[in-house]
């Protein structure tokens, strides 16, 4: 199953039409996952027709209302997956250890890091050409069987950072 990730596109629909259009078209993505800032610019993409799973951003008056999860846990294939906005702020020592695969925005820095098993994914920011120096990216989790793959698009549609991984019944490992 293929799922697109997106985070931090502060009304910028422009960019996060740009990114689910490609994504959609080039991936075949049936999902897309957005981490929050902000909540209301998945509307862009109603006609879309795909599932939109999202967290609030903490620049989202919906992050301090109970009513709407700060966190949302997805099992894909096995596969155990948070969303968040951000570690720091949502992430317990219990979700790490309940977690295969954490997703996260915030920092708007795009990056892919394997502790101790536990797959972090940041697919950083479509805010616009440049924020806090990072350009604009976004994510593709592919999760078959026994294998997941993650990889960091430019909005160039470029491969920034992708990482292989081997699923086994405790754990991911790098292939």
């Amino acid at each position: 199953m293929r799922i697109g990730i997106v985070s931090d596109t502060h009304r910028n629909v422009e960019y996060l039409t740009e990114a689910a259009d490609w994504l959609i078209a080039r991936h075949k993505i049936a999902t897309l996952y957005h981490l929050g800032d902000d909540y209301d610019d998945v509307k862009a993409l109603a006609e879309k027709f795909i599932d939109i799973v999202q967290v609030p951003g903490l620049y989202d008056e919906r992050y301090t209302d109970k009513s709407v999860p700060k966190k949302v846990t997805e099992n894909i294939l096995g596969v155990r997956i948070l969303l968040v906005h951000s570690v720091d702020k949502d992430v317990t020592p219990d979700d790490k250890m309940t977690s295969d695969v954490i997703l996260c925005g915030h920092t708007h820095h795009a990056e892919i890091t394997l502790e101790d098993g536990l797959l972090c994914v940041n697919p950083g920011h479509l805010e616009g050409p440049k924020d806090k120096n990072f350009s604009p990216s976004f994510g593709l989790l592919d999760i078959q069987d026994k294998n997941i793959s993650v990889k960091i698009f430019g909005l160039d549609f470029k491969l920034v950072s992708g990482m292989e991984l081997f699923r086994s019944e405790s754990r991911l490992y790098k292939v």
